[in-house]
């Protein structure tokens, strides 16, 4: 007689990652006696990865137990999930479900190599890319001007010329092509002045050195993944070297050949001349009467003559900037060598700093100032002076001051020591987080962006990520002007108000949103805004339909009407951080007393 139970019920994929798959499921009809324990498995269907994936089995002891996650998978793979449950008589028969985990980052591409070029075109030889993860899907072409670090990661992708030229980016794509069609373009042009694909090759101006890039895409089921290439930052023609090396050696044995001759010729003249006039000094008589003078050499001294030699200038333009800040000794200054990120000036580390006699952590900016063209630092000029007019402010990141050397300059922004996204996810993991500060630090946020608001300053990245937290729980808002380019490389796409979908430019209203969102972040302790929905697409999607984030169980219901109020279609008819932070500081009086 069978005493095992029934095949458990309901068996879902409610969430699936990028290694893993969250399984739900309910347990069985007939359990015959105590169910003791389930067993999934997960065996691969599909995948895009070259070598063969074993099985992975996971075992959930107890029986209250409904929901697990799967780990240790292959991105870009479809599994096969079977579960049976267990009690002490045996096992179940299997449930089965199937389901694919996310994709990932094809592999690094190889960086192009330089074939031919001429005044406004390169033709470099591409390599053809691969992937564990994914597909191939396609490959694209991008131009980076000189001195430009652009941003790479998997979720990162680029505009095309156009778009990069209004918002002076200095990179863009110049084409884009299947990967069907890669031998057809392994001998890429860039700089024809064609379309490829639907981008813009604009012509090139080689006298700039421009830095060419491969990025290899991989798409599948709405998802999207890049890898880009280093860039090629010397253009050298690589199928001409030898050619080269033998023009060089003709032109300069020529030269010196050229020289050698001029000087034996010359040589041979200078001796007929000297000769004729040793031959009429000899033969010239002097006067009875001859006037004796004595005459030394005569030495000519022109001031004007001199011509020192060339000492490099240091670029002034930001003098004026310099009036307003601290120039801070480079005594006082300590740069950790390791990059956190790569933004458009520069690079971004971090490092110590002595003021007033204490070390304080900080966030540099090392700028190769005469690097950059005129149009970024005209631009880096603008983000740097955001931060100087907002600074100082008790609930900003200030700009601390900047140092410069040669050919560098820095510029120092306080670090807090966390940020509060961390602090809210590891509230979950048992560490301290003082609920009763959710609300005073949404009030203090509000009043850091009223203050950038009363500067016209929009705030485009406002998020759990972008505030940092020091001492007694005072949070730093981060990420106003060229701080920016420190926070954490992520998409905006779930913090991003209706209108502004798209890519379009942000402003206050969009900024308002976004503090809903923040709000539902710090109550939700942490929590993914739309975790539901995997891709930004369907987010996009569903905030298109009406939908919102819920109402967490703890929250009032006023202060969810806030938050709803936040989220309104209208932008107009949203809150302004006034009122935000009147409304803040009711509900935190309400909460308190009762």
């Amino acid at each position: 007689m069978y005493l095992g139970p029934s095949p458990p019920r309901s068996l879902q994929i409610i969430h699936n990652g990028f290694n893993n798959l969250q399984i739900t499921w309910e347990p069985p009809d007939i359990s015959n006696g105590n169910i003791t324990s389930y067993t999934l498995k997960a065996v691969v269907l599909k995948t895009f990865a070259s070598n063969l994936l074993p099985a992975i089995e996971s075992q959930i002891q107890g029986g209250a137990s409904n929901s697990t996650i799967l780990q240790g998978l292959q991105p870009g793979t479809k599994y096969n999930v079977s579960i049976i449950a267990t009690n002490t008589h045996g096992d179940s028969e299997p449930t089965y479900i199937s389901g694919w985990t996310l994709i990932g980052p094809p592999n690094k591409p190889v960086m192009p190599k330089v074939i031919e070029q001429t005044h406004t075109t390169v033709t470099v030889l591409l390599l053809e890319g691969s992937s564990e993860y994914g597909p191939v899907s396609a490959y694209q072409i991008f131009v980076s001007q000189p001195g430009i670090i652009p941003p790479s990661g998997p979720n990162v992708s680029y505009y095309n010329y156009e778009t990069s030229m209004q918002q002076g980016l200095g990179y863009y794509i110049t084409g884009e092509f299947e990967s069907s069609e890669f031998y057809k373009y392994m001998k890429f042009t860039v700089g024809d002045g064609k379309m490829i694909g639907a981008y813009y090759n604009a012509p090139l101006n080689i006298q700039i050195m421009p830095q060419i890039g491969l990025t290899v895409i991989s798409k599948f089921q709405r998802q999207v993944q890049y890898a880009y290439s280093d860039l090629i930052n010397k253009l050298t023609n690589y199928n001409e070297n030898r050619n080269d090396n033998v023009n060089s050696m003709t032109i300069i044995l020529c030269v010196a050949i050229g020289l050698l001759g001029t000087l034996l010729v010359a040589s041979i003249v200078l001796y007929f001349i000297l000769r004729q006039r040793h031959k009429k000094f000899r033969m010239r008589k002097l006067p009875e009467q001859q006037e004796l003078t004595l005459q030394g050499p005569l030495y000519e001294v022109d001031n004007l003559a001199y011509i020192p030699e060339d000492v490099p200038e240091r670029v002034n333009h930001y003098q004026e900037l310099k009036k307003k800040v601290w120039i801070i000794p480079q005594s006082s200054l300590t740069i950790n060598d390791t990059i956190i990120r790569r933004g458009r000036f520069g690079t971004v580390h971090t490092g110590v700093i002595q003021k007033n006699d204490k070390p304080c952590a900080v966030t540099i900016h090392s700028i190769a100032d005469k690097l950059l063209k005129i149009s970024d630092k005209r631009h880096m000029l603008r983000e740097l002076d955001i931060c100087i007019k907002a600074s100082p402010m008790k609930y900003l990141a200030d700009l601390i001051g900047t140092c410069e050397t040669h050919d560098t300059l820095y510029v120092v922004l306080e670090l807090p020591p966390q940020t509060l996204k961390n602090c809210l996810l590891a509230a979950r993991s048992g560490n301290i987080f003082p609920v009763e500060q959710i609300l005073p630090i949404g009030s203090m946020i509000a009043s850091a962006l009223q203050h950038l608001e009363n500067y016209k300053i929009v705030h485009e990245y406002l998020c759990a990520r972008s505030v940092g937290i020091s001492t007694e729980w005072t949070p730093k808002l981060m990420g106003h002007g060229i701080s920016k380019y420190a926070l954490e490389d992520i998409k905006y796409t779930r913090w991003t108000s209706i209108e502004c979908l798209g890519n379009k430019r942000k402003h206050q209203p969009a900024v308002v949103w976004a503090f809903g969102v923040f709000l539902w972040e710090m109550l939700s302790i942490g929590g993914t805004p739309y975790s539901n929905f995997s891709l930004d697409s369907e987010v996009e999607e569903a905030i298109e339909q009406g939908v919102r984030l819920p109402q967490l169980p703890d929250t009032p219901d006023p202060l969810h009407e806030v938050m709803l109020s936040c989220w309104n279609v209208e932008s107009q008819e949203r809150p302004t951080f006034a009122e935000l932070i009147r409304l803040v500081r009711i509900m935190l009086h309400i909460i308190l007393n009762i």
